[in-house]
């Protein structure tokens, strides 16, 4: 996958089925190249919209076949005709569980609209918002154009803490800048399409300073998006969903940031040489193999010249134990090791 600037970067990406047991299956796998849609800087480029085709059962653009698994979130107020665009969120599991950034998702309570405010001490509600991600349809049988699926819950593989990421607005302090997220689902037996999350217990170099990150997300899309009613249920506007790769080395790594904070990000982060602008937060960070997600996009860095080749992700495998109480506060270890949601699992280093 990702080794130096002289070869082509490139993600393993699993599509999965259901079988008629109802379990659970990886259907295809296949390398997705990541090239830039033109010449441009070579760590932070639009990706080409190739065509991606696996058999038996994968047929699309690089488009479609990242955009089921890597999603723009998005928001609408009842009543108004724009779609405010937050960030960006990936799938973990078949049944829609979904990982951001937590200041995605904070954002209607930092920004005060849409009736959102706090349900308990790490999940919020709102009245008025519709909250949820935009997939794209597959333009080989569907034409282009997108689905609103719906986030049903939302809460934080955090904790409260007494300083780390304050939430203008409401009494929210976090130790990390995660959130997890469960989508409705696109209909019935069809699966979310996840990505391969670190796996418990791995041992691996992948992301050791020195090696390769690479983050895919939705960079520089606009704020609000003009929409115009086609019919019930319809919706149309110019939609500035265009998938990007960012691409640098990891500096330095902070496991114990949130007893000894040393950066911005809150918990435990690391930094990286990756270009981050508005839309990328929330991305998911692959290893140097291209294979395993292991971080979320927490900050990117602008200076005097613009958006620095310089942002923290905030580390995923430090919020592998965490309860998550929709889930009546089983964790994401724990729920790697069962099958009732279809999470990837691969065998690596150390597994």
């Amino acid at each position: 996958m990702a080794d130096d600037k002289n070869q082509e970067l490139e993600l393993l990406k699993l599509h999965f089925g259901r079988r008629k047991d109802g379990r659970w299956e990886i259907a295809a796998m296949t390398g997705i190249p990541l090239k830039a849609s033109e010449d441009t800087d070579e760590t932070f480029f639009a990706i080409r919209d190739d065509w991606v085709v696996a058999q038996p059962a994968l047929a699309g653009t690089i488009r479609f076949v990242l955009g089921q698994s890597i999603v723009p979130i998005v928001t609408h107020v009842q009543g108004e005709a724009v779609l405010r665009c937050l960030g960006t969120g990936f799938f973990i599991s078949c049944t829609g569980l979904l990982i951001t950034a937590a200041h995605v998702i904070t954002d209607p309570i930092e920004r005060q609209y849409g009736g959102t405010k706090e349900l308990d001490e790490l999940t919020w509600y709102a009245r008025d918002l519709h909250i949820g991600v935009m997939i794209p349809l597959n333009p080989m049988f569907q034409g282009d154009g997108y689905i609103f699926r719906p986030i049903e819950w939302a809460t934080f593989l955090s904790e409260r803490a007494d300083r780390p990421l304050p939430i203008a607005g409401v009494d929210l302090k976090l130790k990390s800048d995660i959130a997890i997220c469960k989508v409705a689902p696109i209909a019935q037996d069809i699966p979310h399409q996840p990505l391969t999350i670190v796996q418990p217990g791995m041992a691996g170099t992948g992301m050791a300073v020195g090696k390769t990150a690479t983050a895919v997300g939705y960079g520089q899309m606009r704020e609000l998006v003009e929409l115009t009613r086609q019919s019930e249920g319809v919706i149309s506007g110019d939609f500035p969903f265009a998938l990007h790769a960012s691409t640098g080395a990891i500096l330095d790594r902070f496991p114990d940031n949130f007893t000894e904070p040393r950066v911005p990000t809150p918990g435990p982060c690391f930094s990286a040489q990756l270009r981050l602008p508005g839309g990328m937060s929330g991305s998911p960070i692959f290893d140097d193999e291209g294979i395993y997600v292991h971080g979320v996009v927490s900050k990117g860095w602008v200076d005097e010249s613009g958006v620095a080749s310089f942002g923290y992700g905030s580390m995923l495998a430090h919020s592998l134990h965490l309860p998550i109480k929709p889930l009546g506060g089983r964790s994401l270890f724990e729920l790697h090791k069962s099958e009732e949601h279809g999470f990837p699992k691969l065998s690596g280093p150390g597994t």
